[in-house]
């Protein structure tokens, strides 16, 4: 390593600890993050290689030290994120509303709805598909809709004295992401119950989709309803280093795609014409302390394509094929920090590198499900409140997929290791119960979609 670029990796590390702003979905290290050997962590323009994959030799070396101990300074960037989790005794919030199982199927489904890619539905479809996230923030406890009983959730806004809004099925969700860093490491969340950064990852977002697609279905009428998915490789259609993606936000229905420059980034068009606002947030540099939440109306924000931190454009279809190199689901010690990404499924989906030197990928992951999130900016990168933009449940839509392509490779293998929890090969044993938040919802309860009563229009398939 060079002494140039020691002295860099110092001075991020000693100033991102000051500026720490969070973990995906959420903010980040502020600041330009370059990776220690002066590229951008993501794919590799030379190869087409996601640089989640730790194929390349200098992230590696600088990683790990030769006798495979992790480096000091990745070690010391993990303990300062884990050092600011776990101060306040935890909140229970959202709850469940009286509906702790809401979303599973009565009974064993004849038929599985099915979930398409945006770019595939028609325009009627899309705007419908967006009326049905507007009509959420309308079914309120006083609305008289079947689902107004489950929008009586307890609220940050309520429980911190900041100021209430009218509840609704929508900011349930929004409540529920924030919540989960908030209350992360406390009583409320333990390691074996963190939605992000370990095993209940998948399936507690898993969950979160199913509860959400069948308010949406309620909420117009259609019991069938599916939730379409963001297919991230459509973006490339508008060129190999998309600053934009048509076929994301070509319709308008979505609104626009926003600004680089903050001050103006909210979004218009037909999703704010609508009403569509924000409610709650968390703003500021600590994504595990109250003092963040923000409680007021404001249109949604995007920076779309803006991030200089990673390369342009969500991850590509060579880093989507990646997925199928790694042969299990998850890796002793089932973390973000020291998980090895080349052999855990869910530490590479999630978009950590066990090897990353740079504060802000190692507080939020620069590949794969976190590149996507860095790529839409705005609420969904800078904000715990991510899923105040509905383009998250989408985002995450295809997150899902591809845990179910991985699913789907294991089983038809024919290989009884490989087919085992329903395709998901070392899967912790001692992660498989209640999901936080929905303590009556185990993660095993989510590993079989089509039992879910959902299949997905096609699979990515191992190349």
């Amino acid at each position: 390593m060079s002494a140039t670029i020691e002295e860099h990796i110092k001075m991020r590390i000693s100033h991102g600890f000051r500026v720490l702003v969070g973990v995906v979905g959420v903010g980040l290290f502020a600041g330009h993050a370059a990776c220690g050997d002066g590229t951008s962590a993501g794919t590799d323009a030379s190869t087409g290689a996601d640089a989640n994959t730790s194929t390349d030799a200098n992230m590696s070396d600088m990683g790990h030290m030769p006798d495979g101990t992790v480096n000091s300074q990745h070690g010391q960037i993990c303990k300062m994120l884990e050092s600011t989790a776990g101060k306040n005794p935890g909140y229970v919030i959202p709850g469940v509303a009286g509906a702790p199982r809401w979303g599973f199927p009565t009974a064993p489904p004849a038929t599985r709805r099915v979930r398409k890619s945006w770019s595939t539905l028609a325009e009627a479809e899309k705007k419908r598909v967006v009326d049905a996230f507007i009509a959420l923030k309308r079914v309120t406890t006083k609305s008289g809709d079947p689902g107004s009983a489950r929008a009586g959730y307890k609220s940050f806004c309520d429980e911190l004295g900041l100021g209430g809004y009218e509840r609704n099925l929508y900011d349930f969700y929004v409540e529920a992401h924030v919540n989960a860093y908030i209350a992360m490491m406390t009583p409320q969340q333990g390691m074996m119950q963190m939605p992000h950064k370990g095993p209940h990852f998948l399936a507690w977002h898993r969950y979160l989709l199913l509860r959400l697609e069948a308010d949406m279905g309620e909420a117009i009428g259609d019991r069938n309803f599916a939730l379409p998915y963001w297919d991230w490789t459509d973006c490339y259609k508008d060129g190999p280093s998309p600053k934009t993606c048509t076929a994301l936000f070509g319709s308008g229905h979505l609104g626009s795609p926003g600004s680089c420059d903050d001050a103006t980034s909210s979004v218009t068009g037909y999703l704010t014409d609508q009403g569509f606002m924000v409610n709650v947030a968390q703003e500021g540099r600590d994504p595990f302390s109250t003092a963040g939440v923000k409680c007021a109306k404001r249109p949604v924000r995007r920076n779309v394509g803006c991030s200089t931190d990673i390369p342009a454009g969500p991850p590509d279809s060579a880093a989507i094929n990646g997925i199928f190199s790694r042969a299990v689901y998850d890796s002793a010690p089932y973390d973000g920090c020291y998980t090895d990404d080349a052999v855990s499924f869910r530490q590479y989906l999630e978009g950590f590198n066990d090897k990353d030197l740079v504060p802000i990928c190692v507080a939020a992951g620069c590949g794969m499900h976190g590149r996507a999130h860095f790529f839409i900016g705005g609420d969904v990168q800078k904000s715990t409140a991510a899923p105040n933009d509905p383009i998250f449940f989408l985002l995450h839509g295809e997150v899902d997929r591809l845990w179910a392509a991985w699913q789907e490779d294991n089983i038809k293998s024919g290989d009884p290791k490989r087919m085992v929890d329903s395709g998901n090969p070392g899967y912790p044993k001692d992660y498989a119960g209640p999901l936080f938040n929905f303590s009556e919802v185990k993660a095993s309860d989510v590993f079989d979609l089509k039992a879910l009563g959902y299949e997905y229009d096609t699979l990515p398939a191992r190349p």
